[in-house]
């Protein structure tokens, strides 16, 4: 799934989807989602849902929209890459999902500016993809 980081009104967030249900979590006041960089393993979040933006979930597919004011001007960082991401009831204060961990899945996520107008691109040296190899010959 691929999904940008734009904002609903004045809220800044994630819209987000699910092949199949998942529960809100409405006795504990909704529900939690965290994002783990493939890169560098870094927990992102919680990021709750946006208060008042559309939560549907039925057999085939799950929406929902979390709100990144948790960090802020979270849209503005240069973290565009491919995240693991995760759902999990509120619970208390921590930096990581360690418990109550529901659906799980993958997103790539595309933030927003992209970069500076008339920046010049990089080219790169090595456009054959030569490398060189570096090998034991005894073993």
């Amino acid at each position: 799934m691929t999904a940008h980081v734009t904002s609903i009104g004045a809220t800044p967030s994630i819209e987000m989807y699910w092949n199949g249900p998942i529960e809100t979590y409405e006795a504990t006041g909704g529900m939690w989602t965290w994002f783990r960089s493939l890169n560098t393993q870094e927990w992102l979040g919680p990021f709750p849902l946006v208060p008042g933006a559309t939560f549907i979930s039925n057999d085939r597919y799950t929406k929902w929209f979390a709100e990144t004011t948790s960090i802020p001007n979270f849209g503005e960082q240069h973290r565009n890459g491919f995240y693991q991401f995760c759902t999990t009831p509120p619970f208390g204060p921590t930096d990581k999902p360690t418990i109550g961990i529901g659906k799980q899945g993958l997103i790539r996520l595309i933030f927003q500016p992209g970069g500076e107008t008339g920046a010049e691109s990089y080219i790169s040296n090595n456009e054959q993809r030569e490398a060189d190899t570096y090998f034991r010959p005894n073993y």
